[in-house]
């Protein structure tokens, strides 16, 4: 475990901070590995989050070296198929996932196989033992409407789905079961981590979902991020939006 450096002329204080500020103890690196706070404490859940492009140090040898002690993986879309049944049989954990606007429609037969969807659903994840009772996570697969592919939507179509999403969570809430901790979603919502063209443009009904529901955290991909100036993590009220391109791991 790497403290947090008290230096201010230590290079990995910027980036330690700035993560700091983002998780508190929680720290995130910008290789996605997680650095000890300062009080040291571990977090409960280690999760690899996944999305839009193959890594390579995900797929191969150094798979295991690198992430074979975390306890899931979340998928927010537009990967091969093949690799997220890679990572579920060689890293043995769960695998959850939506559909990005590059993989096959909803209604499609193909499918990762081993692996849970979770569009317009809200699931449990497994706890160490292979049963449900641990982080509860909620989906929504998809992007804008801009080309007439799979997987995409106009806006007042996302707000149908965002709405059943709601109900259904409405409903457990009325059975005294936990609200999701996390959203998963292909694509960002409005004006947090979205771009400006309108293929990556955001949905406002998921600003609505955040102001209602309040997760922890909100995961998405869709945006391509390169460089270390663009922005990986937005947040609004006590909900942090991180967009986990290429690959976070993060502990809850």
């Amino acid at each position: 475990m790497i403290p947090f450096p008290k230096d201010r002329s230590n290079p990995f204080w910027r980036v330690s901070y700035q993560c700091y500020a983002v998780y508190g103890q929680k720290l995130v690196g910008e290789d996605g590995r997680r650095f000890g706070g300062q009080d040291g404490k571990t977090a409960g859940v280690k999760i690899l989050c996944v999305s839009d492009r193959v890594e390579t140090m995900l797929h191969g040898p150094s798979l295991n070296a690198y992430a074979g002690d975390v306890q899931a993986v979340i998928s927010c879309g537009d990967l091969p198929f093949s690799y997220l049944e890679y990572l579920v049989t060689f890293l043995g954990v769960p695998v959850y996932y939506v559909l990005g606007n590059h993989d096959p429609d909803i209604e499609s037969p193909e499918y990762p196989g081993g692996c849970t969807p979770l569009d317009g659903r809200i699931v449990e994840m497994e706890d160490g033992k292979g049963e449900a009772g641990g982080v509860v996570l909620a989906g929504l697969s998809g992007s804008r409407l801009y080309s007439g592919g799979p997987n995409q939507y106009t806006e007042r179509h996302m707000r149908r789905r965002a709405r059943s999403l709601s109900t259904r969570i409405r409903c457990r809430g009325l059975f005294g079961k936990p609200k999701p901790r996390i959203f998963v979603t292909h694509s960002p919502p409005f004006k947090l981590g979205d771009a400006e063209d309108h293929a990556h443009i955001g949905f406002e009904s998921f600003v609505g979902m955040i102001d209602r529901h309040r997760p922890e955290l909100w995961l998405h991909g869709h945006v391509h991020l390169y460089g270390a100036e663009q922005q990986r993590v937005t947040s609004r009220g006590d909900t942090k939006v991180l967009n986990v391109f290429g690959h976070r791991i993060i502990e809850i």
